[in-house]
């Protein structure tokens, strides 16, 4: 459970980075309903998924251009900026420096030259994976020496870049570190998931099944980025004030943290709670070792290059199935005051609730 809640301030004002996206859009979402005062200013490089609401408004940005977040910046005069702007996984290397590293430079350069007191950064709790173990690990797991790919190697340039920011110019920084976020809207964890289904291919299991693995639903996410805001708002407003009741020690500026739904589960147990919603309960009955679905994963990708078509079945899926991969949210609890509001089972009805109403949607256009 969380210990007593932090000191937090009133959000007046606060521009969302990637406000259209899968994360963004849940966060402003979320501001509207417990900050229902806020300015909000919603700054995508596509305007999706727009709200009508007066207090929200939606405006194109492109963060690996420094004019074009200063002219955003300027105009919104927020003083909170939540960075949740990122590609998806499986891209090349080049747009995640571009993206990720440069664009959060980008990013930090104009809130730091223009009064912003707090930037809030979406980093990735792969950050401190390199395909070894990961269990129940906290804040003190470095970053590996070897990165484990290149989404996760940008994202840990980039909460570098944003953590080292902290105090500069008086704004203060903090970096959350989500894992296996889904929930409706995504288009990459739970989709993957779906399609196993439609391939009739749930018979199949990669590994023994005994890998804890961590997952997060959207909207508890949105509001510990929320949470981080109002704590790093107090602060600011704080500096130099000593409160007795507060141990110093427990600043959130200048850190990063780990938020998930603080359940880890036995990775296919998660895959076959999604099946359940589709009327598939006798999953998993095929097993197939972690050694035999490399080699296979590695045959097919050959195979689709050569036809020159996606392959179903890839090594990175096969070792993340696989993975050992679950988080200590202590800190989150601590200094956010975060406790996930939406269990995994309810996230997960809803998450397919979402889904079957899409499917309908696109069946009716047809």
């Amino acid at each position: 459970m969380a210990s007593s809640a932090p000191n937090q301030t009133p959000i007046a004002s606060c521009l969302v980075i990637g406000g259209c996206g899968f994360l963004g859009s849940a966060i402003v979402t979320s501001l509207l309903s417990k900050h229902p005062k806020c300015r909000i200013t919603a700054a995508d490089i596509r305007l999706t998924n727009q709200l009508s609401n007066p207090n929200v408004k939606y405006v194109t940005v492109d963060i690996t251009d420094v004019s074009s977040i200063k002219s955003v910046v300027e105009n919104a005069k927020p003083e909170v900026v939540i960075h949740t702007a990122s590609p998806v996984h499986g891209l090349g290397r080049e747009i995640y420096m571009k993206v990720n590293v440069d664009g959060t430079k980008n990013v930090v350069k104009v809130c730091e030259a223009t009064g912003v007191k707090v930037m809030v950064y979406t980093s990735s709790a792969g950050v401190v994976y390199d395909g070894s173990p990961l269990i129940n690990v906290d804040e003190t797991e470095p970053f590996p020496v070897i990165p484990y790919d290149s989404y996760n190697e940008s994202k840990a340039i980039a909460e570098t870049v944003a953590l080292e920011a902290n105090g500069s110019n008086g704004m203060l920084t903090t970096a959350l570190r989500p894992a296996g976020i889904f929930g409706p809207g995504d288009r990459q964890l739970v989709p993957g998931f779906i399609n196993v289904v439609k391939n009739r291919q749930t018979q199949w299991q990669l590994g023994n099944n005994t890998n804890l693995f961590d997952f997060t639903y959207i909207d508890n996410l949105a509001v510990a980025h929320i949470l981080a805001a109002s704590v790093l708002l107090h602060q600011h407003a704080t500096t130099g004030v000593t409160d007795p009741s507060v141990d110093q020690r427990k600043h959130l500026d200048g850190t990063s943290i780990f938020v998930t739904n603080g359940q880890p589960v036995y990775f296919w147990d998660f895959a076959k709670a999604i099946w359940c919603h589709y009327g598939v309960y006798n999953a998993g009955s095929i097993v197939l070792p972690r050694s035999a679905g490399l080699v296979i994963a590695g045959l097919a990708e050959a195979f689709s290059k050569f036809m020159g078509r996606e392959p179903g079945l890839t090594r990175f899926r096969v070792k993340f199935s696989c993975a050992h991969r679950y988080f200590d949210i202590r800190k989150a609890r601590d200094l956010l005051g975060y406790e996930p509001e939406i269990s995994l089972t309810e996230g997960l009805r809803r998450c397919i609730e979402w889904f079957k109403a899409e499917e309908e949607k696109a069946a009716e256009k047809k």
